[in-house]
């Protein structure tokens, strides 16, 4: 589970006009749909989207004077319509309509995973997850702004819904079997720790590794050689040269992403 960052805790104050349980909820979702999109873990994203989507619909439930049921007894369709049935004029037109319409369109997605394409076409994951990413950015966007209708000084939610919207890369590209972390200011260590946990729980020869290194900006062979020997107690090697990352180095590399986030 992700854990709340310094800015997790600011854009919480920022929706102080919601009810605050099922914000924390939302939040923490969107925050590791978000860390699941730059790690190229598509599937991961979509379905932390989908759980945020259904707290952003609690949240907005509850603001509008619903009570909900049980978490087993929750319906995400009856909500979002009894949403779009509230008198126009008693909320803004995004509370009962915009935002519930893309919360269905991530919901949808979602659900329909694996369903909607046949065996032999494209892996849509990518693309759904590029179009998840987008949608939940700009409803939690939309939501600060809601938050901050009328505010005296609107200028540091302004800062946040900009950074929201902002298009988003994964860490790790892949092109063509060559990974490329793209992230400035990470050291040869870091990368390695980066690329194998992107191939986790796949083996990756030292060879390979050693190339990947070597093809990122600033990483000389000797740089890439010291790496290797000091991600040692991060990986276990099969004893051809096929590396795999253990616990501590995953955790190693979720720690090297949160800091680059906090």
């Amino acid at each position: 589970m992700t854990k709340p960052t310094h800015r997790h805790q600011h854009v919480a104050q920022l929706l102080l006009a919601f009810e605050q349980k099922h914000v924390n909820a939302l939040l923490r979702h969107f925050s590791e749909s978000v860390n699941a999109f730059e790690s190229s873990k598509w599937e991961a994203c979509i379905s932390n989207g989908s759980k945020f989507v259904e707290a952003v619909i609690k949240v907005l439930a509850i603001h509008t004077g619903m009570t909900l049921p049980s978490a087993r007894e929750f319906k995400f369709n009856k909500f979002v319509i009894q949403l779009g049935q509230l008198q126009a004029g008693t909320f803004d037109d995004s509370i009962r309509l915009l935002i519930p319409r893309n919360c269905t369109f991530v919901y949808d997605i979602a659900s329909n995973r694996g369903t909607r394409h046949d065996p032999g076409d494209i892996d849509p994951n990518k693309m759904d997850a590029i179009a998840v990413i987008q949608n939940i950015s700009w409803v939690l966007a939309e939501m600060i702004r809601l938050s901050h209708k009328g505010a005296l000084n609107p200028d540091d939610a302004a800062d946040v819904v900009d950074g929201l919207m902002e298009k988003r890369y994964p860490d790790i590209e892949d092109i063509d079997g060559r990974l490329y972390v793209n992230l400035d200011g990470v050291s040869a260590q870091d990368i390695a720790l980066l690329v194998l946990e992107r191939k986790y729980p796949v083996r990756f020869s030292r060879d390979k590794l050693l190339e990947t290194l070597l093809r990122h900006d600033g990483v000389r062979k000797n740089n890439a050689q010291v790496a290797m020997t000091r991600i040692r107690k991060y990986i276990d090697d099969d004893g051809k040269g096929n590396l795999k990352l253990r616990a501590n180095g995953r955790q190693k590399a979720a720690d090297i992403r949160s800091s680059r986030k906090a």
